[in-house]
């Protein structure tokens, strides 16, 4: 861990939206069971899902799935496993959208679940502006914290990677 302040990325904008001790345990560098396989799927599915029109372009904070050119505007497309987690998926293609439109692109975003076969459209609303900013103030403040939130259970904690960080103790009882 460094002295200084924790960087936003749109990845810990999407873990905030998930869980707010695990964008505080990935933004300081505390990483996941390496091996888990929810994460190693995920990491097989970003190699895979698309391959012929891939493009993945990395940018300070951003790594984007695929941006392609579309008619109107540039298409910031984010690849998941399932819609389960939508309103994150939205939190972080939203901060997608948010820091490119800052540099002057015209840009739309989609989200892809190749195993459901579907996508859908997202375009930067002033509601969805407007979560984002929130949630990159209280993910800054957040982040700020020597010491990360309590664990909370939530569904999402049955396929966490950092389960056994948080609840270990109930494993030995």
């Amino acid at each position: 861990m460094g002295d200084g302040p924790v960087p936003v990325t749109a990845t810990l904008v999407g873990y905030y939206g998930v869980c707010p001790r695990e964008a505080w345990l990935m933004g300081h560098a505390l990483s996941p069971f390496p091996d888990h396989e929810l994460l190693a799927l995920g990491r097989l599915l970003q190699e895979t899902a698309y391959r012929e029109a891939r493009k993945e372009v990395a940018l300070p904070g951003m790594r984007l799935d695929l941006l392609s050119k579309g008619k109107d505007a540039w298409v910031v497309v984010e690849v998941k496993r399932g819609s389960g987690q939508r309103e994150a998926h939205l939190l972080q293609l939203g901060y997608y959208l948010l820091r490119l439109e800052a540099l002057g692109l015209k840009v739309q975003g989609e989200l892809r679940y190749p195993e459901e076969r579907r996508a859908e459209r997202v375009n930067l609303t002033p509601e969805l502006r407007a979560r984002v900013q929130e949630a990159e103030r209280a993910l800054e403040e957040l982040l700020q914290s020597p010491v990360p939130p309590p664990p909370k259970r939530i569904p999402a904690c049955s396929g966490c990677a950092y389960f056994e960080f948080c609840f270990v103790e109930e494993e030995d009882g």
